[in-house]
């Protein structure tokens, strides 16, 4: 039985989606779409399981695992075998670690291997070409779980009937109970997980987003719906809402009784597309609240569409549904890729009918060739041996295309290399002023001892190489572009960064430049991007090395990328707690200023001069207040 309704979720649920991914922007949270997604294919998958079970006695898993294969896996060879060819076209950056991404889309780990690579929609320097199929990997994860847990229950079903164990009632308890209870029980289990990582910021906004443990409550949440609302279950309500209903009637409050369908869908529609535009990736609200409402008011539709059977659905939107998987597969490559090539208007319609051509061509040639459905082609009809050699050639050729994609994909992103020859001319230059330091060590001993072998010869450095109100700044890779910037419009700044350079390091590099006599009077810590152990003890053993006499700025890493906000949050404590500390609260200045950061890695942001200028003035500012007299260590 079709359940009307469910087409036109599907639909508006791709086209926030679609907005979100063309115009992030304006409507900075369409991804709660995926939300509504999820918990339909829960209720689907659950509520078609239980049909089979009802009708059969039984699952047949392999026939599941068929029609799943045939449904998902043709547009996803179709799609990465497009992705391989287009690539060669754009800007070789894309092809740079292209075959992993490969891998983990074939084998449904997209999710997870965004987690580990940082990857998301808002923060890549260069987006990933098949990050969208995340979304996927879930369902799989899913669709294997879900026979595991079909299997069991009825097992502990029978168990509990043999022991005896019944209801409050008497009754015994039904196997559809105990898996309603378990559904939910899991979806309790991932939100609280969900709410845990954001509340205590445990783990990356990434793993929020994208892991299995934070995401599967939406499908949990759906199952369970599936078996309050199996085709019995809906007959037998059904008739009795009626009853109740005619019982009713002759009463001033029987209207309210009676169930509307479109007062649910409605209320759904409208608070995801208030949700769309008001959240945002990053914001912990998302997580903490939009996610679970979107999920509640998603279930409740569902429920009042199976239970109502006078709701019309227009037939064009059940045609277009048809086609909503084919449009979200093919979709994300061509706007990654023509985007690369142009920022103009014109790319839209490109993109557009060139996911039209790709779906139609899926739809009416790639999947039926894997169904086994006949195919004509200008009345030539494709013989069962082309069918063969069709399917059992694309995986070769998805291999042959990610090893020459792979032979010509660049070592490193041009991103990457510009941190290389930065942090190497950071090399240079220290030398050099190592050198020049060291000339005028020299240049100090006025003696002759220098031709005396039997004195041991002492260099010392001078006291302070630096003029008074003199500022040295520590940095990690951030700071290797706006190095030379800032220092020509900062006076008497020298900036000392480093790739890979981890705020763990900060204490033994102070006390190395200390012990070099290479501190200025005000010390500034442009740390924290990278680490390793827990941010308020790095902090503790900084403070620990800066010398006497000196004062200390903290500049609050900004990183958009997963968003983690606890290096910046420590900082601010220490600020508050000492009075020769001043803040740089550079983290809170980007996140209310996100085009700062638009078209970078979410992290730096090289070349973007005006991005150096608004970092160069918040530096300034912090540097003057940490001038004024106060408190010094």
């Amino acid at each position: 039985m079709r359940i009307k309704g469910l087409d036109s979720l599907r639909v508006f649920s791709i086209l926030i989606i679609l907005i979100y991914h063309f115009f992030g922007n304006f409507m900075p949270a369409g991804f709660l779409g995926v939300n509504i997604l999820f918990v339909m294919s829960g209720f689907l998958i659950m509520r078609n399981f239980l049909r089979e079970i009802d009708r059969s006695g039984g699952i047949d898993i392999r026939t599941f695992y068929h029609k799943r294969f045939v449904r998902i896996m043709p547009a996803i060879l179709l799609m990465v075998i497009i992705g391989l060819i287009l690539v060669n076209f754009v800007n070789k950056d894309y092809m740079q670690g292209l075959a992993r991404q490969v891998g983990a889309t074939v084998s449904f780990t997209t999710n997870w291997f965004e987690i580990v690579n940082g990857g998301s929609y808002e923060a890549q320097f260069i987006k990933h070409i098949f990050l969208h199929t995340w979304f996927l990997s879930l369902e799989i994860h899913f669709y294997i779980l879900i026979p595991i847990i079909l299997i069991i229950t009825p097992v502990v079903h029978r168990k509990l009937e043999h022991k005896g164990l019944t209801g409050a009632s008497g009754v015994s308890i039904d196997m559809q109970y105990i898996l309603k209870v378990l559904f939910i029980g899991l979806a309790l289990i991932s939100y609280a997980t969900l709410y845990i990582s954001v509340i205590r910021g445990a783990f990356s906004t990434a793993f929020n987003y994208f892991s299995d443990f934070t995401r599967m409550g939406s499908l949990f949440l759906g199952a369970a719906a599936g078996t309050y609302t199996s085709e019995k279950k809906i007959s037998e309500r059904v008739a009795s809402y009626k009853n109740a209903a005619a019982e009713c009637d002759s009463t001033s409050d029987g209207k309210w009784f009676k169930l509307n369908p479109m007062i649910a869908l409605a209320t759904l529609l409208i608070v995801t597309l208030i949700l769309s535009f008001l959240l945002s990736y990053t914001d912990k609200k998302t997580y903490l609240m939009g996610f679970i409402v979107v999920d509640l008011l998603t279930v409740a539709a569902i429920v009042q569409c199976c239970f109502a059977e006078d709701l019309k659905e227009p037939k064009f939107i059940s045609a277009i549904s048809n086609y909503t998987y084919g449009v979200y597969i093919f979709h994300w490559p061509f706007l990654i890729m023509i985007s690369s090539l142009t920022e103009s208007p014109v790319k839209y319609p490109i993109i557009i009918v060139l996911t039209g051509l790709a779906v139609l061509f899926n739809q009416k040639i790639w999947e039926p060739i894997f169904r086994g459905e006949k195919i004509e082609i200008n009345k030539i009809e494709i013989g069962e041996l082309a069918r063969k050699v069709v399917m059992l050639s694309s995986p070769f050729i998805i291999i042959a295309l990610t090893v020459w994609v792979g032979f010509k994909a660049p070592k490193m992103l041009s991103l990457e290399k510009q941190i290389w020859e930065k942090s190497v001319s950071n090399d240079v230059q220290a030398i050099s002023a190592d050198r020049e330091n060291l000339n005028k060590s020299i240049s100090k001993v006025s003696d002759y001892r220098l031709a005396t072998r039997s004195e041991k010869l002492i260099i010392n450095m001078p006291a302070d190489l630096h003029a008074k109100g003199s500022t040295t700044l520590i940095g990690d890779s951030v700071m290797l572009g706006p190095k030379s910037y800032l220092e020509e419009n900062i006076p008497n700044l020298v900036v000392d960064a480093e790739g890979n350079r981890l705020l763990d390091s900060g204490a033994e590099v102070i006390e190395n430049m200390a012990k070099q006599n290479e501190l200025g009077e005000i010390i500034v810590i442009a740390l924290g991007t990278n680490k390793i152990g827990d941010a308020n003890e790095c902090l503790k053993k900084i403070l620990a090395a800066v010398p006497k006499g000196k004062k200390l700025v903290l500049v609050a890493p900004y990183n958009g990328r997963d968003n983690k906000t606890d290096v910046a949050e420590a900082m601010r404590k220490i600020a508050k707690k000492y009075k020769y500390v001043t803040l740089m609260d550079w983290q809170k200045y980007a996140s209310e200023n996100p085009d700062l950061y638009k078209g970078t890695d979410g992290i730096h942001f090289y070349g973007h001069m005006d991005t150096y200028a608004e970092y160069q003035g918040k530096l300034l500012k912090a540097i003057n207040k940490a001038a004024e007299p106060k408190a010094v260590k």
